[in-house]
Parts: structure tokens; C-alpha cells; sequence
């Protein structure tokens, strides 16, 4: 659970950078298109929560491979928005990468406390919480020394999406239909 809030922070902090150093023909840096943009991103995102709760009682998916699959598609959308030609193509990279990325988040967040065992679930969900926002402080910290003008941290971020997303599938315990440890 740790790294994932710290992929995202960190996309998140080298958008403007990748949008500044793209300078889009046409595009509109205005403040108002952004906040348009972020809305439609945000908007976006619930049709994921409400899909992710939907997919994990699939058989055949269940919990792991809804986190795995939506982990991959976040990284690979990750990747995609680096290839956006102009500020269209880069709000439709986003916002798929915004509607994977909340499904993640909800299969996520409801899979980590069914894993522990109920005697050590407070505290197996503390320790995970604070170590997504210890690690989550850092992508500011990589962006006070990172080369702002290059997608590397967007690719990095990906990758390590992709890694998360094969790993998910190597979880020991699937949830879907049984009772909690």
C-alpha cells in the first residue's frame, strides 16, 4: 500500500512541469481550463469507485486481480500521457488514468484490512496508512531535485506501477467470498 500514494503524488507533482515543457500549440493554460480539467478528471473517478466495488466479486477476478489489472492500466496510462500531443489528448490520457487509479484505490482500501487478522487489523491498517504518508512526502522532496523538463519521473512512476500491478497477482490470500482472517 505504501508506494502507490507516492506514485500518484509524484505524477501529480511533474504534470504542470510536463504541460509547461510540452507549451501545447493551442492549448489553454488558463486558470479556468484547469480547473475544468480537474473537474472532469475528479468527475471521472466515480464511475471507477462504484466499477471497482462491482469487479471484485467477479470469480475468476476477485480482489487481487482487480488491484493487479487496474495497477498495470494506471502505469500504462501513466505512460500514454507522456505521448499527448496537445492538451486534448493530454486531459483523455488523464482522465483514464484517474478512472483506473480509483478503482485501485477502492479495491485497495477494502482488500488491506480483509488481509490482516482481526486480532492485528487496527494495527496492520495504522502502520500501512503511515507509511503511504511517509512515503507520500516524498515526491515533493524528489521534485525540489529532479530535472523538472523531463518525463523520467512520469516513466519511473509508471514502472513501478507496472511492478505493483505484477506483484498484486503474487498476494497469498484471496478475499472475495470468504470470511475474514
Amino acid at each position: 500500500m505504501a508506494p502507490k500514494l507516492t506514485l500518484h503524488s509524484l505524477y501529480n507533482a511533474f504534470l504542470p512541469a510536463l504541460q509547461q515543457s510540452r507549451q501545447f500549440e493551442g492549448g489553454d493554460m488558463s486558470i479556468s481550463r484547469s480547473y475544468r480539467d480537474s473537474l472532469i478528471i475528479a468527475v471521472l473517478g466515480v464511475p471507477g469507485a462504484l466499477l471497482g466495488g462491482l469487479l471484485v466479486e467477479f470469480p475468476y477476478l476477485g480482489r487481487r486481480g482487480v488491484l493487479g489489472w487496474s495497477t498495470i492500466l494506471t502505469g500504462v496510462f501513466l505512460y500514454a500521457s507522456t505521448t499527448a500531443k496537445n492538451a486534448n489528448a493530454l486531459l483523455g490520457w488523464n482522465c483514464a488514468y484517474n478512472f483506473f487509479s480509483t478503482i485501485l484505490y477502492a479495491v485497495l482500501y477494502a482488500y488491506t484490512p480483509e488481509v490482516f487478522p482481526t486480532m492485528h487489523r487496527g494495527t496492520g491498517n495504522a502502520l500501512t496508512a503511515s507509511v503511504n504518508r511517509i512515503f507520500g512526502v516524498m515526491a515533493p522532496i524528489i521534485s525540489m531535485f529532479a530535472d523538472l523538463g523531463t518525463p523520467v519521473p512520469v516513466y519511473v512512476s509508471g514502472a513501478l506501477f507496472l511492478v505493483a500491478g505484477a506483484i498484486c497477482f503474487l498476494l497469498p490470500y484471496e478475499s472475495r467470498g470468504k470470511a475474514s482472517l
